[in-house]
């Protein structure tokens, strides 16, 4: 097991799982090895903001099997965070299968068995000192996963880390709404997407602004006045609620550009990374973390697979780009384009 760590001052931590995918288009295309899963797009989606040595600052697991790419690995590293590579040669990489269908349809299955991240995986690591952390995990291990967070944190004399739940899918559902209202109090950012928040209530996912801001409420309710509602939909951008803002939707970093969009893969998490990474660097400020949300969700899906930085002489010493374009030049653009 090694971990990469020279900042003991960590911003993000990702508790979601790293996952190699192959992805089958409707026309019989097939890619493989590609990089995936949510704890590698939050990852990504915090890393666009800290350039450089600030790369430092983020933190996630990588399980790796004896089947691991070396090109994988090299890619990986040179990200330069904080990453705990665990590797494993008793055990394959978990890995993926992702089949791309007529009208958007995405269907997913696990072709080896996967390994989740627990809390006990980061104790007596770096990465429980963490400013905030990324659960993205059913209602029910929401609140075990946050308990052993304080708790370990207490034994370092450290305070509440943030924490930005994303329910898991499969598990937004009816049978799971007590459980989730029953964490709530113990976050403070709650980021579904609209046809997740939906289906905790039974609901098809709504089709109106209105009915994304009418779930919002029914979570907000259940939870503390310092905390936040984010929900993201899609093309739409995504509404935030909490007491110091009211109701108030962002556009999404796309919505000039749809022809930009190519695989919305990755798009959530990545917008859980920027978010936190946003939300801890300016004060707990939801509408400056959201911003950072958006953009980061913008970069995850203008290709397949994660983004990859550059650098224009080639070398790590200079402003690294993204897509080709600096990440800050676009929120500055983002932002005059909304007036703020």
């Amino acid at each position: 097991m090694h971990i990469y760590v020279t900042m003991a001052d960590i911003l993000f931590v990702s508790m979601g799982m790293f996952i190699i995918d192959e992805i089958e288009y409707l026309d019989g295309s097939v890619l493989r090895d590609v990089i995936g899963g949510a704890g590698t797009y939050g990852a990504y989606g915090a890393r666009y903001f800290l350039p450089g040595d600030e790369a430092r600052r983020v933190g996630w697991v990588v399980d790796a099997g004896s089947d691991f790419p070396e090109t994988l690995r090299k890619q990986l590293l040179e990200l330069n965070t904080s990453m705990l590579l665990r590797e494993d040669a008793s055990r394959l990489t978990t890995r993926g299968w992702n089949g791309y269908g007529a009208n958007e349809y995405r269907a997913f299955k696990y072709q080896t068995p996967k390994k989740r991240i627990t809390t006990e995986d980061i104790i007596g690591t770096e990465l429980i000192t963490s400013r905030s952390f990324h659960l993205i995990c059913a209602p029910e291990r929401c609140q075990d996963l946050i308990d052993g967070l304080n708790a370990a944190r207490a034994d370092q004399k450290l305070p509440p880390a943030i924490i930005a739940w994303e329910p898991v899918p499969e598990l937004c559902t009816p049978e799971y709404l007590d459980a989730c209202f029953s964490s709530l109090p113990h976050v403070d950012i709650l980021t579904p997407n609209s046809a997740e928040a939906a289906a905790f209530f039974g609901l098809e996912e709504p089709t109106e602004k209105a009915g994304v801001e009418a779930l919002a409420q029914k979570f907000f309710a259940h939870m503390r006045d310092d905390a936040a509602v984010v929900i993201r939909a899609g093309a739409d951008g995504c509404v935030i609620l909490s007491k110091a803002t009211g109701m108030k939707w962002l556009e999404a970093y796309h919505a000039p550009w749809p022809e930009r969009v190519i695989d919305p893969t990755g798009a959530g998490n990545s917008f859980v990374g920027g978010m936190c990474i946003g939300y801890t660097l300016h004060g707990r400020d939801i509408v400056e973390a959201a911003l950072y949300g958006n953009l980061a969700a913008g970069l995850a899906i203008e290709q397949v697979g994660v983004a990859k930085p550059t650098y224009p002489d080639g070398s790590s010493t200079v402003e690294e780009l993204w897509n080709g374009t600096s990440v800050f030049g676009r929120m500055a653009e983002y932002k005059r384009r909304l007036g703020l």
